[in-house]
């Protein structure tokens, strides 16, 4: 293997090292760090640059004791993504729960209530527009939330809208409703009747939305 993939390799290790020391700890300094890692403080520093240019770490303060003040580094909210996170998980157990409690209508309800809180939040964003920006903006949105959503125009004009990733997927798998609500806030959205025709919650690889002109 080149002697470059090799170090790229273990500053990748190195970097892993020092953001899972900051979650563990708060906020670290780099000689603290380096005595950590059994790495000189130099080599620390220059990693601690590294992730700072990157916007992973941020000097949150400084430590003051005998001698040379030291600085404290901590992570930044774009550090957590590298640290697993099982929201899925708690959402599938709560709307367990709450249909254990309620049964189907309540989980009907809430689901009810969160689509009229997105059209609420979304609608003024995409009001007025075209309708192939509208599915744009729209598909912009659901992407940054982790849908892995495009859209592309169709040789009639027609725009198809696919995503690739499901968030809700061992909820939607369990309660159809959801993908109903979706659709639902879909078309209110862009006031118009929409076409699916695969879903991931019934096995597809996507879920795909056309959308007329």
């Amino acid at each position: 293997m080149p002697a470059m993939k090799v170090e790229r390799r273990e500053q990748g290790a190195t970097r892993r090292s020092i953001l899972q020391l900051l979650r563990r700890h708060g906020e670290m300094s780099a000689v603290e760090l380096s005595a950590a890692l059994e790495i000189g403080a130099v080599g620390i520093r220059q990693h601690l640059t590294a992730l700072e240019r990157e916007g992973l770490v941020y000097i949150s303060g400084l430590r003051r004791n005998v001698g040379r003040p030291a600085h404290l580094y901590a992570l930044t909210e774009r550090a957590e993504s590298f640290f697993p996170k099982h929201y899925e998980r708690l959402v599938c157990e709560l709307i367990e729960s709450m249909a254990a409690v309620g049964g189907d209508a309540a989980v009907s309800e809430v689901l009810e209530q969160r689509r009229k809180t997105l059209n609420a939040d979304l609608a003024p964003k995409l009001a007025g527009k075209p309708r192939a920006v509208q599915v744009a903006a729209l598909a912009d949105m659901l992407a940054s939330q982790g849908y892995m959503c495009e859209c592309e125009q169709l040789d009639n004009g027609d725009l198809l809208m696919t995503q690739y990733n499901c968030p809700f997927d061992c909820v939607a798998r369990r309660y159809p409703q959801i993908c109903d609500q979706e659709l639902r806030l879909y078309e209110d959205l862009l006031a118009t009747s929409i076409t699916r025709d695969m879903t991931i919650a019934e096995g597809g690889h996507c879920c795909r939305y056309r959308i007329p002109v």
